[in-house]
């Protein structure tokens, strides 16, 4: 019976199949409400306190199934593959982070929250194993992220051009118009320009996987993955446009500082200052921006208040929880939101130790890849230092907890 199971089956291409299906549905993030722990007292709605079942953790599950079920019954077994690199260093400091996330769970102020969070920690955690065991094919499944984003950038194109959804809420898309408050806008001379969403919870967690779209593209170009020039520049230039169209400063600076790197030795005489000096603008910009600077300045000194107090943290999950606890003034609806930088937010979580051990997978990946001249995985060392450095959704939104991981996957590649 078994042998004839086996002959019927092959449980790893299945297993690899619905892992590129998780790919895609976590771009195209269809969800459903579980439970809502925190209407706040002005009645708002949480996304970072509630939590959803999506179409991707249905994947999951199923991958997960029959890679167990390809360990013990498949012909080959991906684990005893001679070819296979695996860091074991980098494996046990993603370890120490997991407990880490695991013992902040004894100093949370909100129990359930904690639970769930670490729970969706562990489930991309094992996607990590998974992807960093060449379970599934690394170019494969970056072809299925390129084409899923690739999707979600024609949305975001044409959300700008009608200024509104397009009801595509069967594929993960928001309801969006110029005129809702709470969406996020462009404010020209007046003039209110939606932001681009594409199928994403934010314009800015958007850019960044585009901006890793960016990136990857031009990986697959220089690997000979891909070798069809004019297609791969339609694809950039896609990506490009939808970036543009997300008007997200941050991973602005993120791809002109990665576009200084990849290129500087290409650039001859007096057209080196022209990238450095478009950054200076930018930043300049980022920082001029009076809302964007008093609403982060406001989260740095909740975020610092909130460390005296609790150095082992508040539990995963439960910056904007312990907001009010910390504040030096009153929060509106709309300031309920983790600080804007993952470093702070993982220090107030997760404690001083989770953060020690977050900057030391950082520093030896910096490391590594400064010692084997990888030049792309510099680059996304770079881009991952700006997202982290100003904005929370790597730890705080489904789609951001996903691109880590990812991230992580590509950069311990070798």
């Amino acid at each position: 019976m078994v042998n004839k199971l086996k002959n019927l089956c092959d449980f790893q291409k299945i297993s690899e199949f619905l892992l590129c299906l998780f790919v895609i549905f976590v771009i195209f993030p269809v969800k459903f409400l579980i439970f809502d722990s925190a209407i706040y007292q002005s009645g708002e709605f949480s996304p970072f306190l509630s939590h959803f079942f999506y179409l991707s953790d249905v994947c999951f599950l199923l991958a997960l199934l029959f890679c167990v079920l390809s360990l013990f019954f498949g012909k080959n077994n991906f684990l005893k593959r001679e070819d296979r690199v695996f860091d074991m260093n980098l494996l046990f400091l993603c370890s120490a982070l997991v407990f880490f996330v695991v013992f902040s769970v004894f100093f949370s102020i909100n129990l359930e929250n904690s639970l769930v969070y670490v729970l969706r920690f562990f489930e991309f955690f094992i996607v990590y194993l998974l992807l960093v065991s060449d379970f599934v094919s690394p170019k494969k499944l970056i072809q299925f992220f390129l084409i899923a984003l690739l999707l979600s950038s024609l949305i975001g194109i044409l959300q700008f051009i009608f200024q509104h959804s397009l009801g595509l809420h069967f594929l993960g898309e928001s309801i969006l118009s110029g005129n809702m408050v709470g969406v996020a806008k462009l404010n020209i001379f007046g003039f209110k320009l939606l932001r681009i969403y594409g199928t994403f919870s934010h314009p800015n967690i958007f850019a960044a996987y585009l901006l890793m779209g960016i990136i990857l593209t031009y990986w697959l170009f220089k690997t000979a993955a891909f070798n069809s020039r004019k297609l791969i520049i339609i694809v950039l230039a896609i990506f490009a446009t939808a970036l543009f169209l997300t008007f997200s400063k941050a991973i602005f600076i993120a791809l002109i500082s990665i576009l200084f790197f990849l290129f500087r030795g290409k650039l001859k005489g007096d057209n080196k200052i022209i990238l450095p000096i478009i950054l200076t603008f930018l930043l300049i910009l980022l920082i001029l921006s009076e809302t964007t600077i008093l609403e982060r300045l406001r989260f740095i000194f909740i975020s610092f208040n909130l460390f005296i107090h609790k150095p082992f943290g508040v539990g995963i999950g439960n910056f904007t929880d312990a907001m009010p606890l910390f504040s030096f003034y009153k929060l509106l609806p709309w300031n309920f939101q983790p600080v804007h930088n993952t470093f702070l937010l993982i220090l107030n979580e997760i404690g001083l130790q989770g953060l020690i051990v977050f900057l030391l997978i950082f520093i030896y990946l910096f490391y590594e890849n400064i010692k084997a001249k990888n030049v792309f995985s510099l680059a996304l060392i770079l881009g991952f230092f700006w997202m982290a450095f100003f904005d929370h959704y790597l730890f705080s939104l489904y789609q951001g907890q996903f691109l880590f991981w990812f991230i992580l996957s590509r950069l311990c590649s070798r």
